[in-house]
Formats: C-alpha cells, sequence, structure tokens
C-alpha cells in the first residue's frame, strides 16, 4: 500500500489495484488506532471508522487534492508508481 501523504498524525494511503478495479477509487486513513476507507468523489466513509475530527481533516485533505488522488489511483493501478500529496497545513 502506497503512502500518499500524512498530516497531524493521520496517514493516508492508497492500494494498488491488480486486477480489475474492485471498488470505487478509495483512500484509507489511520490514526491513533483507527481506519477508514474514503471514496475519492464523495468523501464518503466506505468502510471503518475515525473520530469526528479526523474524518473532517481527511474529507478537506480529499476535497483539495481530488485530481491529484485521481491521478494517483490511475498511475497505480496501471504503472504501479505513485507520488506524495502534500498534507494538510
Amino acid at each position: 500500500m502506497a503512502t500518499l501523504s500524512m498530516f497531524y498524525g493521520i496517514i493516508i494511503k492508497m492500494n494498488k489495484e491488480d486486477r480489475e478495479p474492485h471498488h470505487k477509487p478509495h483512500i484509507h486513513g489511520w490514526h491513533a488506532g483507527q481506519q477508514a476507507s474514503f471514496d475519492i468523489e464523495t468523501g464518503e466513509v466506505l468502510a471503518g471508522s475515525m473520530t469526528p475530527d479526523d474524518m473532517a481533516m481527511v474529507r478537506a485533505w480529499i476535497k483539495i487534492h481530488r485530481e491529484e488522488l485521481f491521478a494517483n489511483w490511475k498511475l497505480l493501478s496501471e504503472e504501479g508508481s505513485y507520488f506524495k500529496v502534500e498534507p494538510l497545513r
């Protein structure tokens, strides 16, 4: 799993899709032993849970970097490469 960014103790990762994409484009956020998957398009939580404050920060970050996240989804799925995304500041 590729680590795209880290901010305020939250780690953001994305899976490489080796076969046909099995999910909507999404990211995984980890913080303080909690994990959630977020839809890149909507910010909706697809699985897991985090504190409301952590979810708000991840959703704000997604909104700011949506185009970069879609580009990373495509790169990881097609080439296995990715680039880092600026943290939330």
